[in-house]
């Protein structure tokens, strides 16, 4: 039951990722190959667009993209690495506590004998 719970959340860890990835590098994308393209406007405004303008845009707006992709990505990873962890240590807690609750009986049943009750 653990197995097919920790799966479920990493397909949905995993699914949110990649939206989140996606939308991020088509968003810093446009941002990017925007501003080269206002700024290649402004400077050529008497003479049209120049395609070494759009190359420029294009790359920009790939690199940004990118970047802002990979940085999302690595935060991704951080946030279920945080998850997992916490996941463990619920387990743990849980498995350590109902070892307590046992010794806790074997203790007061030796005291029980001992004393005995």
């Amino acid at each position: 039951m653990g197995a097919a719970s920790t799966l479920f959340h990493l397909l949905g860890a995993l699914r949110r990722a990649i939206g989140r990835v996606l939308i991020f590098f088509i968003l810093f994308f446009i941002i990017g190959a925007a501003i080269i393209e206002i700024i290649g406007y402004a400077v050529t405004n008497p003479h049209g667009f120049a395609i070494p303008t759009h190359i420029a845009a294009a790359v920009t707006g790939i690199v940004l993209g990118y970047a802002a992709a990979l940085t999302v990505l690595v935060g991704e990873a951080i946030r279920f690495l945080i998850d997992a962890i916490r996941d463990v240590e619920k387990g743990v807690q849980a498995e350590v506590g109902g070892g307590v609750k046992i010794l806790d009986r074997i203790i007061a049943a030796v005291e029980g004998k001992a004393s005995g009750k």
